[in-house]
């Protein structure tokens, strides 16, 4: 019987086998020109790179930042070769091995083999330039080898993780030492940018919060105005952390990484409401039938950008005095509940997990432009997939979230003090005996329970230390809008927001007395020893002083 069956099996002819190698051939072709595309996307050649470099972030000048030396280069080409020729072997065997049953396993091999080669080599070409930067000599060259890894760990922000295997940081802060501006500069967002945070300004971390609220943000600015005549600093001076949302966003911004005198942010506001808020009522009310915002989003749009230019928020980090600043926007297409989306001028070290998502690879005119997109004011902002309105629908008040992104920051740092301003708020003590309301009530009771701020407030004052947190909301004579321009209306804020600081002076000079407390001579110390000890890998750097 098995003779039998060995007779009826006949060898194959010589097409079948042409046609067998044919298919073969053609299957090695595709896997190796799929190679060859991860690699000249991942590494490229010289030239490559420096364009790649320049798509990423094109507004950042001439494309002779990215100059590399030619031996990096080849070093990792040489790598990328050796990858694809171990693959390539292993794959023509795999495929070699058997008839078309194997077909799916050998194109899920070759799908995980391309995937190892791109991580690998994102991997070597994070090394090579990291072992190029301790390698430069002349200050230009090690400022534009600086520039390209930041470029490089914006693109491939997995990789931080490997540079700091590679001992960046202390090669980092050894080249901050240096007396050259621009390679401090550069130095300084590279470190932001891999989660290296310096030691905070006092004895504790300091942070201000401020709400949402339109213009009702010249409030929170009487408040700002007072701090600064009691402690002779300006705000970015005073807070190692701002945090605002919507309007408070806004003022974060001008005061934390524009550093505006507070004169001219209050001039901001009155433009804000003559320029943004104004809009004929039938005219709005069509738009807001057809987009579902009464106001110009495109207007508010052209002044950011004139106003804050193009730069990513981590370009702010290159200033030696700038503090951590954050603005919050809520995500609406995620799914529920609502996501809270933590614009940053900073990133958090690797491993260290925020219970809030975001970034700090986008533009300062974008966050401010989806932290305050109020629903039915400005339309919603498209960042990427995400769908953004203003983050005073999640977090009006983001003082919690900032205490937990100062917690991640500085770990075993203590909250020294907490500084939350609000932007008024309105209490009406008139009952009704309805027995139902309206649906334009049962809305407002709704958007007035999300935007609460007070909440929060209870909250925290139960659970923070005595002397830390301090609350600074007058109570409005009147229910005013967050779009209110009236030239009156305004001056009726800012009347309120002072006699409310009048009658709450002592507390205030209270929370200035904290906020200019210094750190002692054993914590200046402590924070020497630990730079010190950052720069040179450990306490043997005593022998190198």
């Amino acid at each position: 019987m098995l003779e039998q069956r060995k007779s009826l099996r006949s060898p194959p002819t010589e097409e079948e086998r042409v046609a067998g190698l044919t298919r073969v051939s053609i299957r090695m072709s595709r896997i190796k020109n799929t190679l060859e595309s991860v690699s000249k996307a991942v590494s490229g050649t010289h030239s490559e790179l420096v364009s790649r470099i320049a798509r990423l972030k094109s507004h950042s000048g001439t494309l002779g930042k990215a100059n590399k030396s030619s031996a990096d280069a080849n070093n990792i080409s040489t790598n990328l070769e050796n990858d694809k020729q171990v693959t390539n072997v292993r794959t023509q065997d795999d495929c070699n091995r058997g008839p078309a049953a194997k077909k799916s396993t050998c194109a899920s091999e070759n799908l995980e083999s391309v995937l190892i080669i791109a991580r690998v080599s994102i991997d070597n070409r994070t090394r090579a330039l990291v072992q190029a930067i301790r390698r430069s000599s002349d200050q230009r060259v090690c400022i534009n080898r600086v520039e390209e890894l930041t470029y490089h760990l914006l693109e491939f922000p997995e990789s931080r993780g490997v540079a700091i295997k590679e001992k960046l940081i202390p090669c980092l802060l050894r080249l901050r030492q240096a007396n050259d501006e621009s390679l401090q500069a550069a130095v300084r967002e590279t470190l932001a940018l891999i989660g290296y945070t310096d030691p905070v300004k006092g004895w504790g971390v300091r942070v201000l919060t401020i709400d949402g609220g339109g213009t009702r943000g010249l409030v929170a600015l009487q408040t700002l105005r007072k701090l600064e005549e009691l402690t002779g600093k300006p705000v970015h001076q005073l807070f190692d952390y701002i945090c605002g949302v919507s309007t408070g966003a806004i003022l974060a911004f001008m005061l934390g990484l524009f550093h505006i005198p507070l004169d001219d942010c209050e001039e901001l506001y009155h433009k804000l409401g003559s320029d943004v808020f104004k809009q004929n009522v039938i005219v709005g009310t069509v738009k807001m039938g057809w987009n579902h915002a009464f106001y110009d989003s495109d207007i508010w749009e052209k002044m950011l950008k004139e106003k804050m230019g193009s730069n990513l928020m981590i370009e702010t980090a290159r200033k030696s005095k700038c503090p951590k600043v954050a603005a919050v926007s809520t995500i609406v297409n995620r799914g529920t509940p609502l996501k809270a989306f933590v614009f940053r001028n900073y990133n958090h070290f690797p491993g260290v997990k925020s219970h809030y998502i975001g970034g700090c690879q986008y533009k300062l005119w974008q966050a401010i432009r989806a932290s305050s997109a109020a629903p039915g004011y400005f339309q919603e902002y498209v960042l990427g997939s995400d769908l953004h309105q203003d983050g005073g629908l999640l977090l009006n008040n983001p003082s919690a979230l900032a205490v937990h992104e100062c917690k991640c920051l500085w770990p075993n740092v203590p909250l020294q003090c907490l500084i939350s301003l609000g932007t008024g708020r309105y209490e009406s003590e008139v009952k009704t005996n309805v027995t139902h309301t309206s649906l334009k009530a049962k809305l407002t009771n709704v958007i007035n329970s999300a935007t609460d701020t007070e909440e929060v407030h209870t909250m925290l004052d139960a659970l923070l230390p005595p002397d830390t947190y301090f609350r600074f909301n007058p109570l409005m004579n009147e229910d005013i809008p967050l779009d209110e321009s009236r030239k009156e209306k305004l001056s009726q804020l800012q009347t309120d927001g002072i006699r409310y600081l009048e009658r709450n002076e002592e507390k205030l000079r209270k929370a200035a007395k904290i906020l200019t407390q210094e750190k002692s001579a054993l914590q200046r110390l402590q924070d020497w020893i630990k730079l010190k000890a950052d720069m040179y890998e450990g306490l043997p750097f005593l022998s190198k002083l």
